[in-house]
């Protein structure tokens, strides 16, 4: 027997469910959808009071020496972008001050980092080489590196809360939730040889994330993983439910990345609380497990890392290995990490986009909060 067709008003209700459906669907696996659903339903925007400029310090001959060897790369940044010749005195020295509070701020390493991180960006806003950047002008870049550094500097004069913390952050941040997992975070990067920063600037984007759009991408993220791990269970994989849970756990990743860590924490005699996992049901289960998961999250970093290496080491290479090492720990791994992480073919063609810069100020954000030794 055929079904009476829909009346127009009964048609206009299933349109509104279906319509809600998929705007459930992509709030769950967009964290830019979720933003700006969160603001057109009336949530709480990001806003703090505004912050003191960071403080530049007493200016030292070595400092200044430090600078001077930022400056080839910057300037010929400016020249792939043709800024006229007044544009580029006023962010010559808009530059200049960046560094000496970088420097204060940061540190040394990071400092120069920073200036790397801002060169990169610069170079990306050619639009000849039609590559994402983070922002539309150099100016851009260097105010919200020195937002950034207000910030920071902010932080670590006042030691505030966790609430006040996110309340004056320059974007969404979990700190919460990062302390809450600090010694599995330490525990998975010593394990591993690798610094906490940047697996907790990941930690912290992916949680952020969750809470946009009312916490519904976070509500529905953790559904549609339950769902998906219940029928792994059952019947051997996910099935059609996977499909809506590619990525698992506190830095969503992908449960067919957790099968392929197996040798290398073999190799660096890495166990985890469960079974190395082999199939998606173990993968799943050893990813809902904190611990097992930063651990296998670090693993992949560790590849990842490797993998952008200038000189690719050999199989049999000695996982510690000096020059590894200090390519793994330097400050650049703090952008470079969540970069391959979240977007591996813009990774490699050395393009830059707001996961990983936010990824990089949190990781130095934490390494001064939670890791400062």
């Amino acid at each position: 027997m055929t079904a009476p067709p829909l009346s127009p008003v009964r048609r206009v209700q299933v349109g509104r469910w279906v319509s809600a459906v998929l705007a459930l669907v992509l709030l769950a696996f967009s964290p830019t959808v979720a933003f700006y659903a969160q603001h057109l339903l009336g949530g709480p925007a990001q806003q703090a009071a505004p912050l003191p400029p960071a403080r530049v310090g007493t200016l030292s001959a070595e400092v200044v020496r430090r600078y001077a060897l930022t400056t080839p790369s910057f300037q010929a940044a400016l020249a792939d972008v043709r800024v006229s010749e007044r544009r580029r005195l006023s962010l010559s020295e808009l530059h200049y001050q960046t560094y000496l509070q970088a420097s204060l701020t940061l540190g040394r390493a990071r400092a120069s980092a920073v200036m790397r991180l801002l060169d990169t960006e610069i170079r990306n806003q050619n639009p000849a080489l039609s590559r994402r950047s983070v922002f539309g002008s150099p100016e851009a870049a260097l105010n919200n590196v020195q937002d950034w550094l207000a910030f920071l500097a902010w932080a670590e004069a006042n030691r505030p809360g966790d609430r006040t913390l996110a309340r004056q952050a320059p974007v969404p941040i979990a700190p919460q939730i990062v302390r809450v997992n600090r010694q599995n975070l330490v525990r998975a990067a010593n394990a591993l040889h690798l610094t906490p920063g940047g697996l907790a600037g990941i930690l912290d984007n992916e949680q952020a994330g969750a809470r946009s759009g009312l916490g519904l991408s976070g509500w529905l993220r953790t559904f549609t993983d339950t769902v998906a791990l219940r029928a792994t269970e059952a019947y051997g994989s996910s099935g059609a439910t996977g499909r809506l849970s590619r990525t698992v756990g506190l830095t969503q990743m992908g449960w067919e990345d957790a099968v392929g860590q197996a040798d290398r924490l073999r190799s660096l005699k890495v166990t985890l609380n469960g079974p190395y996992p082999s199939d998606e049901a173990q993968a799943r289960a050893a990813l809902n497990s904190p611990y097992d998961h930063f651990l296998l999250s670090a693993s992949r970093l560790r590849g990842y890392l490797l993998a952008s290496l200038p000189v690719k080491p050999e199989p049999d290479t000695d996982p510690l290995d000096p020059a590894i090492q200090a390519y793994v720990t330097d400050a650049w791994a703090n952008f470079l990490g969540p970069a391959w992480h979240n977007n591996p073919a813009l990774a490699s063609s050395g393009q830059t986009w707001p996961y990983a810069w936010n990824a990089f100020f949190k990781a130095c954000l934490y390494e001064q909060r939670l890791f400062a030794r």
